[in-house]
């Protein structure tokens, strides 16, 4: 073989290997990174806007980690990164609620709700794998931890999805309605359910999120209140709170008060008068209503509140009813249900909330009340490699053609010159 044939089959072996060099490289430009949400930094936004108006933020996990392979590991890198920007709600700093996307984590197991539980995720949602449930319908109520892992999925605001009827009707029964919102899929942006808004703004419910219901939830079923009088005419009532310990926010919850045919003047609660709520008041306070012959008072956990009444009358914490067999260890306070006593619930939830402000936009000026499942935003690497093999491959064929023309060359002038 000639040295030319040798100088070319060289040079042929290095194309070659330049060319499919990505072949033997599976990994490069596989991995990816990821961009920060710019608007949880914003405490305008966050902190002083949409949670003090009662948003809650909440998880949807990390585009470098596998939720199912790595569920513990990502809901302690996802509660970091929202952690290290804003709190979670105006109630608490930490995080209590982890969406759960089926279409991407089909085999999520019990295993993995453990262990989002064990990083403080006490809420898991919308629908999952779990078998529990909570809030699907009326009677639906949660008893043990694991109830929250499944919170169950009433609709979303998407036009066309969810028809306005099927949610009145849940209203009319009395549900905690768990609807879904996704601005934005893949690069469709989605276009809301005016009809369904419009009547979910206008009708008198609890307006609340994911945390706060679960919150809600503990301190009613523990919180222990105490009625007695310092005249008969002044009354006070105090929210002892709970001896068990849980992942629950410290939130104001609503008791009644049977006050017959009395009237409430106004109740003070640190030498300051408590606000008097309507049914208009849909979102979570601390509060009073008076309702006929019932006071309805929302105090936190730790709260005296002094009761002032128009005439002298006995007062007492309103009793359920209670089984004769049992009446011993019946539970002395009625706990309304939800907020206000309320007759339903809503929360909404924003799904694979990449950015804040796209996903909020429509809705600056709406009373309802979202929690953003948030997540940084993937962004595929700027690899270098590539770059370089790339500008290798066409400096290698242009300096190769050149090569096989000056050969053809002279071969043709050798051939000319016998």
């Amino acid at each position: 073989m000639s040295e030319s044939q040798i100088h070319t089959r060289a040079i042929s072996i290095v194309i070659f290997c330049v060319l499919f060099a990505p072949l033997f490289l599976p990994f490069v430009g596989a991995s990816s990174e990821w961009k920060e949400d710019g608007w949880l930094d914003a405490d305008w936004y966050t902190k002083d806007g949409r949670i003090a108006a009662g948003d809650e933020l909440g998880c949807q996990g990390m585009p470098t980690l596998n939720l199912e392979l790595m569920p513990r590991t990502t809901a302690l890198e996802c509660k970091k990164y929202l952690s290290e920007r804003t709190n979670a709600s105006r109630w608490g700093s930490n995080p209590l609620s982890f969406g759960i996307d089926l279409t991407e984590n089909p085999n999520f197991n019990s295993e993995g709700h453990e262990a989002l539980h064990l990083e403080g995720f006490a809420v898991h949602g919308l629908d999952t794998n779990f078998e529990g449930t909570v809030w699907h319908h009326p009677t639906d109520y949660p008893i043990n931890n694991s109830d929250w892992w499944n919170l169950g999925n009433s609709g979303s605001l998407e036009q066309k999805i969810t028809p306005l009827l099927e949610i009145q009707d849940l209203a009319n029964q009395g549900a905690m309605i768990n609807l879904f919102w996704q601005a934005q899929i893949a690069d469709l942006k989605v276009r809301t359910n005016g009809e369904l808004i419009d009547w979910l703004e206008s009708e008198n419910a609890w307006y609340t999120s994911w945390g706060e219901a679960y919150s809600y939830e503990f301190h009613r079923n523990n919180d222990i209140f105490n009625l007695f009088s310092s005249t008969s005419k002044e009354w006070n009532i105090v929210n002892e709170g709970s001896i068990i310990e849980s992942l629950a926010w410290n939130v104001p919850i609503t008791r009644g008060v049977d006050i017959r045919n009395n009237s409430v003047e106004m109740i003070i609660v640190d030498g300051i008068e408590l606000k008097e709520l309507s049914l208009m008041n849909k979102t979570l306070e601390q509060g009073w209503r008076q309702e006929e012959g019932i006071l309805w008072i929302t105090l936190q956990s730790g709260e005296n509140a002094t009761i002032l009444m128009k005439n002298e009358s006995v007062i007492d914490l309103i009793p359920k009813a209670c089984d004769l067999v049992n009446d011993e260890v019946c539970e002395l306070q009625k706990t309304p249900r939800f907020f206000n006593n309320h007759s339903w619930a809503l929360t909404i939830a924003g799904y694979h909330t990449i950015d804040l402000f796209k996903w909020s936009m429509k809705f600056d000026e709406s009373p309802l009340v979202f929690t953003w499942l948030v997540e940084p935003q993937e962004v595929q690497d700027f690899n270098w490699a590539l770059i370089v093999i790339a500008a290798t491959a066409g400096i290698g064929a242009v300096t190769y053609t050149r090569h096989l023309i000056r050969k053809d060359r002279d071969e043709q002038n050798l051939y000319e010159s016998e």
